[in-house]
């Protein structure tokens, strides 16, 4: 389920493209869970008129599961709107919209409210703090993401260029027995190294920590079905066919404790498409 590159990426590399148009899909594997599989599809476009940028994206998530239990289906919508100020600050704010529907609870909302702030030096290094606050049925959760990037090394050269990136997610759940979670507060890091080479940027990734109901990638992914993540890692390959296109593949794989399975995995694998015009 992870997508997108973070503003803080987007900033560091120069983005200016007017519309950014990127169809992807995702399949989940899942062992040792009551889960089985996951299909999920969507699509993702951002239009940039400095010194605005609005981004949106829709989604479509089907989680099959074992031993007879309910399918579930959900939907998600989210926009997010930016603002840069001069040449070296970023404000945004946004809402994800999720729409769940399964046999046992048809037709249910959340939603996840965030804002933040970056200060970024043009292919050097970025700063900022984001805030998310969800929404669900009887309890509440607040999320604060301070997070660091920098680049480093040369493209032209034989090894390419380098972004680091690091963030921590500190999560405050205000109920833990309603959220179905053994704590109520989390510490978490996320943790990325990429290199550009030519028309190939390859991305390693790591989410090291407990979690739940964390909000990753920006806003753009939620995890809200209140399993208790211990550790991710994963890698994503983009090669630019041109100026304007481009493709990806990524593979992640997860360790979480579900509220009745402990020791579950899954490996997700992600491809999409971009294009700019």
């Amino acid at each position: 389920m992870k997508k997108l590159l973070s503003i803080a990426l987007l900033a560091s590399l120069g983005f200016s493209a007017e519309f950014t148009l990127m169809p992807y899909g995702s399949y989940i594997n899942y062992s040792g869970s009551s889960k089985d599989n996951a299909k999920l599809g969507g699509i993702y476009l951002s239009c940039f008129n400095s010194p605005f940028k609005l981004e949106t994206d829709g989604e479509f998530l089907k989680i099959n599961y074992k031993d007879g239990i309910a399918n579930y289906y959900q939907r998600d919508l989210t926009f997010i709107g930016h603002y840069y100020i001069g040449d070296n600050y970023e404000v945004h704010a946004g809402i994800h919209n999720i729409f769940i529907t399964q046999a046992d609870n048809p037709n249910h909302y959340q939603k996840v409210l965030f804002g933040g702030v970056l200060y970024y030096k043009y292919l050097k290094y970025n700063t900022g703090i984001d805030y998310y606050y969800s929404d669900y049925s009887g309890f509440d959760v607040k999320q604060i993401t301070p997070k660091l990037g920098f680049n480093f090394g040369n493209y032209y050269s034989y090894t390419g260029s380098f972004y680091a990136e690091a963030k921590v997610n500190y999560i405050n759940i205000s109920d833990k027995t309603k959220a179905g979670t053994p704590d109520d507060n989390y510490w978490n890091t996320d943790l990325k190294l990429s290199n550009f080479q030519g028309p190939w940027t390859t991305t390693l990734k790591a989410s090291l920590g407990k979690y739940a109901y964390k909000v990753a990638n920006g806003g753009f992914v939620v995890y809200n079905l209140g399993d208790e993540y211990k550790y991710s890692y994963g890698i994503d390959i983009n090669y630019a066919l041109s100026k304007q296109n481009s493709i990806k593949a990524g593979f992640t794989r997860s360790k979480f404790d579900e509220s009745d399975n402990n020791d579950c995995y899954s490996n997700t694998f992600l491809v999409s498409f971009v294009t700019s015009f």
